[in-house]
């Protein structure tokens, strides 16, 4: 069991390939309804404890699982999107009540 989530290699939905490619989201969901839960706890509970540890590192985790989704849309899919859509409004709200933008540090 994963203690400590220190970057997206520590994160249950991400896995690497036989070339050592970080793949960003599961492939070939079976598109369960439990899975609904599934999405919402990778948000609000894997990558949330990621952005405590680096936030960009949270930042590409998001980016990447979107890009790894590739038009899927089962219910672990719609679950990860239902709560990054509510974190979105919210943060929308606090840079309306002027919260410092996010800048993602370079690490290229």
């Amino acid at each position: 069991m994963i203690t400590s989530i220190n970057d997206r290699d520590d994160l249950s939905f991400t896995a690497r390939d036989g070339m050592g490619r970080l793949i960003n989201w599961p492939r070939n969901n079976p598109g369960v309804p439990a899975d609904w839960q599934k999405g919402i706890d990778y948000f609000e509970g894997e990558v949330r404890d990621l952005a405590l540890h680096d936030e960009t590192e949270a930042f590409d985790a998001i980016r990447f699982a979107l890009c790894g989704m590739g038009g899927h849309y089962t219910s672990l899919e719609i679950g990860f999107i239902d709560r990054l859509a509510r974190a979105a409004v919210i943060g929308l709200r606090a840079l309306s009540d002027g919260a410092e933008p996010f800048a993602p540090t370079d690490t290229d």
